[in-house]
């Protein structure tokens, strides 16, 4: 009976010394990594510290936050440090590494959006969506492309930037369950997105017309029904949806044109400007500017529907009004042409993401479009 106590007793301290020894490698490794990394930590965890300092900075000095939905704010890592919301970015990375860092706060329809912005140089840099896609940028064949010098004097950051352009183009991008595809990215580094699928069906508009004494409707985007209707898509939108989150108010061209106008730089469209949308439609400059045809002169050219992602089958209604009368307005339907504003037409209806989108994953073909958060 002893001697079998004695052999259980020899085999507990066996296994409490391989449980000390254990414990110590452990000890040792964590002391092993903290010596050799200098404490510091991801930079994904840095970011994520950043942004709680800017939401405690904002809470104290909520005269900081942006005022109105779409608008944003940036706050310096630097004043996140002085007001001591944050340690100093030295004090979370391996010596030598030199990092800045900001916040871009944006309003949303339910609040606020907090998104850091991290550059470490050589070591890290946060990847944005728009600089994503600017990797890409091509001078032949379908893609991304950038906006010809215009010599127009109009004050609007839509002329500026970079715009898809061609056929066959991997600019698919999937937000919830929903393909959209991007037009182009402005002066700001915002994204003006344009859903892949029709959503909808509608008119233009079918008011009273006081020309014609006539409901044939009134070609002004700006009080139209197509407005109407997509101001109600939005409404409809779930309030964790990434559109709300990440939207951005923006100035839209509602001017009208003519059928033989050759310009391509927003300079007809935009004589008339409407501020501060969220969703709207594609205006004509757009649709003429993604053709890759040399033969897509004016307006109305029937080749300005070839190499063209944006010119599908089905009557897809643009935002751009005729200089004819007050009741047509462009439409697309494998070329551009003048239609009764009280026509049934469908909407591809196009909104604006913020430049503080980041890039997850994807390639941007329709098969693997491209991810954002």
């Amino acid at each position: 009976m002893l001697e079998s106590i004695k052999k259980v007793d020899k085999k507990i301290i066996t296994m409490m010394g391989l449980i000390i020894g254990v414990i110590l490698i452990i000890i040792i490794a964590v002391i092993v990594v903290a010596l050799t990394t200098g404490g510091s930590i991801s930079y994904e965890k840095i970011e994520n510290k950043l942004a709680k300092a800017a939401e405690s900075y904002c809470n104290d000095n909520s005269d900081k936050l942006p005022k109105a939905i779409g608008d944003e704010v940036q706050i310096e890592a630097s004043a996140l440090v002085s007001g001591g919301y944050i340690k100093d970015l030295s004090e979370y990375t391996d010596e030598g590494v030199t990092c800045s860092g900001k916040v871009i706060v944006g309003k949303t329809a339910t609040g606020y959006d907090y998104v850091s912005s991290l550059d470490c140089g050589k070591n890290y840099k946060t990847q944005f969506f728009a600089d994503k896609l600017l990797e890409n940028v091509v001078t032949s064949g379908s893609g991304l492309y950038k906006m010809a010098e215009t010599d127009s004097q109009i004050e609007n950051d839509l002329m500026e930037g970079y715009i898809y352009r061609g056929e066959v183009v991997n600019n698919y991008v999937k937000i919830g369950d929903d393909l959209y595809r991007i037009v182009k990215i402005d002066g700001n580094n915002d994204l003006t997105i344009v859903t892949a699928n029709t959503r909808s069906r509608g008119i233009y508009d079918n008011r009273y017309n006081e020309d014609t004494q006539t409901a044939v409707g009134i070609s002004d985007y700006s009080f139209s029904r197509a407005k109407d209707d997509l101001e109600l898509l939005y409404q409809q939108l779930p309030a964790d949806s990434i559109i709300k989150q990440k939207v951005v108010k923006k100035d839209v061209c509602i001017g009208p044109r003519s059928a033989d106008d050759t310009s391509k730089d927003g300079s007809a469209e935009c004589s008339k400007v409407m501020s501060g949308q969220i969703y709207s439609l594609i205006p004509v400059f757009d649709f003429l500017n993604a053709s890759l045809s040399d033969k897509c002169i004016k307006t109305t050219d029937g080749s300005c529907g070839n190499y063209n992602y944006l010119m599908v089958d089905g009557s897809v209604w643009t935002m751009t009004p005729t200089t004819e009368n007050t009741y047509t307005a462009y439409i697309a339907n494998g070329i551009l042409m003048s239609e009764n504003v009280n026509r049934s037409g469908t909407y591809k209806y196009v909104f604006y993401l913020s430049s503080r989108v980041k890039y997850d994953k994807g390639s941007g073909t329709i098969t693997d479009p491209y991810i954002i958060k």
